[in-house]
């Protein structure tokens, strides 16, 4: 659960049976970051775990064939993946750590001081977006998911979420409420804008460093570069944060009219498809003309 100093903070690691995020353990840091490729190779490991006798060395030995079947070539070569990362298959399937404790076959010991990072940074460890952002945006997050692998790609967007939201509550004229995606039509619209961002934006430079993968942890490595038309900056847009989130580049004006008009499209869609009923107007009543007789 996050920090006792986060006392607002939403937890987003493990949400439902088909909704967490393994993106701080690398999940996405891998040649081929496909959703069709992840839910293999998750699989894969899965299966070979359930054979692997609960020591130091059976572990270890997991850890090197795993390392062995797999191509090494990372987006972001000081970026951990950890060969560890598996499927959690309990009431549903989603991605998670098979030296959890809770894991199966793991008869309730905690084997994750044999990871890269040690067992106490896989208990304490929160990405940027559970510590910097509003707890109404994470809740919105939270809320819109209902699969893993897109979970965990939009929530270590820190920088994208904060510029989508601010956008969005400007449009809305409010803050964003816990109950404005409670609705499944809200929350459909909120996932499938959040899913044409990250796995579908058609502006993405083809040769972005790590394609869908972000590198989220704040210590300056891997900058995302500025967003340019063809080999020159490109000039000032009312969504330039939210191009660079994506790692755009255009190749005329044009491209950056399409671009904007298409971010502009899906802002629209969610101020339609959050309920408009039950929020009290903070607009003064007009007064009306008395209809009975006054009493002097």
């Amino acid at each position: 659960m996050p920090a006792k100093n986060e006392p607002d903070a939403v937890y987003l690691c493990q949400v439902g049976p088909h909704v967490s995020c393994g993106a701080c353990c690398g999940l996405y840091n891998v040649a081929d970051p496909s959703q069709k490729n992840l839910e293999a190779l998750l699989t894969r490991r899965t299966r070979w775990f359930a054979e692997v006798p609960r020591t130091v060395s059976g572990i270890d030995a997991f850890c090197d064939r795993v390392t062995s079947a797999e191509p090494g070539k990372r987006p972001f070569p000081d970026f951990h993946h950890c060969p560890f990362l598996g499927m959690i298959e309990d009431d549903g399937r989603r991605v998670g750590c098979l030296l959890h404790p809770l894991a199966a076959g793991n008869s309730g010991l905690d084997w994750r001081g044999l990871s890269y990072y040690g067992g106490m940074a896989c208990r304490t460890y929160f990405c940027p977006s559970v510590r910097q952002l509003p707890a109404r945006w994470l809740a919105a997050v939270r809320r819109s998911m209902d699969h893993w692998y897109f979970h965990g790609l939009i929530v270590t967007e820190r920088r994208l979420l904060t510029e989508w939201f601010t956008q969005l509550e400007k449009r809305l004229g409010r803050v964003i409420k816990s109950e404005d995606f409670s609705s499944e039509p809200a929350a459909k619209v909120l996932r499938n804008a959040f899913i044409a961002l990250k796995s579908k934006w058609p502006f993405r430079c083809p040769d972005a460093p790590g394609g869908v993968c972000n590198y989220f942890f704040e210590d300056g490595q891997y900058q995302r570069p500025e967003v340019k038309m063809g080999k020159n900056k490109m000039s000032s847009s009312r969504f330039g944060a939210i191009f660079r989130e994506l790692d755009s580049g255009f190749s005329s004006p044009s491209e950056v009219k399409a671009a904007e008009e298409k971010i502009e499209a899906m802002l629209t869609a969610l101020v339609t498809a959050v309920p408009r009923r039950g929020y009290k107007s903070t607009r003064r009543p007009r007064p009306q003309p008395c209809k009975s007789p006054c009493r002097r």
